[in-house]
């Protein structure tokens, strides 16, 4: 069927759009429903970390590839944490183009990224990944464990449990986590089977979930560490827009306090 088939008739306009958003709210409820104990479990663990006598305590996020959008989001962020470290590293984004995919498989490269960061004991370190079976998220995850960290995973427990891990210690992310957080997104991601949609098309899946279901999951965590933080009498030390008046100053305090455990707010 091509799109001037659909001009003239056939198909449906907007079939792929409904079928797009019936999927990411059936996965959206999921989240929030069957994982609710898991995003609590992860909040409380979050917030406990930003405690104690350092007043600059962090929480890291790391990502790569498509997930490495998951850092950015943490990061920076109007009615977002302050006390965020994302792990950025452009060879790792759209930006570093194919060789992405081989570094993310790539052993060791962990210890080259992680070389020279300030990861401190007792706090918490956030890693997204859709399939979880990669060298890269999971090195992150066991450096961040020697060091002292904790680990909260965002992972497909479907795609995780569905494919051989790459990694030679046969292990995936999510049974490295303290915390787990499954994303429910399906294995290979996209949420659209157009042999449903229209007749005669086999084989092509489409319209990724983990970029909106990692946000969504991000973000819930944020809004309940800055309550926990809140109620428990402490500063939530979260940004507000810079564009709204007064936010450029309120915000310069927060990051005067955290620029010397984040480079990027040099």
């Amino acid at each position: 069927m091509t799109a001037s088939g659909m001009e003239d008739g056939a198909g449906r306009p907007g079939a792929g759009l409904d079928a797009y958003a019936v999927r990411l709210r059936e996965v959206q409820e999921a989240v929030l429903s069957e994982e609710r104990p898991k995003l609590l479990e992860a909040a409380r663990l979050l917030a406990g970390s930003l405690e104690g006598d350092e007043p600059d305590r962090m929480i890291h996020v790391f990502g790569c590839g498509h997930s490495h959008l998951m850092a950015e989001e943490a990061f920076w962020r109007a009615g977002g944490l302050a006390p965020v470290h994302p792990i950025l590293d452009p060879n790792l984004t759209l930006l570093g183009g194919r060789r992405t995919s081989k570094l993310e498989r790539l052993e060791g490269y962990a210890r080259v990224l992680l070389a020279g960061e300030d990861l401190r004991p007792g706090e918490v370190m956030v890693v997204f990944s859709n399939s979880g079976i990669n060298a890269l998220p999971i090195e992150v995850a066991l450096a961040a464990k020697e060091a002292g960290l904790r680990v909260v995973a965002v992972a497909s427990l479907a795609h995780g449990r569905g494919v051989e891990p790459r990694h030679p210690s046969g292990r995936r992310l999510f049974e490295l986590a303290d915390v787990t957080i499954d994303t429910h997104v399906p294995m290979g991601d996209a949420a659209v089977d157009l042999s449903e949609l229209a007749d005669g098309v086999e084989g092509h899946r489409v319209a990724p979930l983990s970029t909106a279901i990692g946000a969504l999951v991000w973000n819930a965590l944020v809004a309940e560490i800055a309550y926990l933080r809140a109620v428990a009498g402490a500063e939530p030390s979260v940004f507000i827009s810079q564009n709204v008046p007064g936010g450029d100053e309120a915000n310069e305090a927060l990051v005067s306090r955290y620029r010397p455990r984040n480079r990027f707010y040099g």
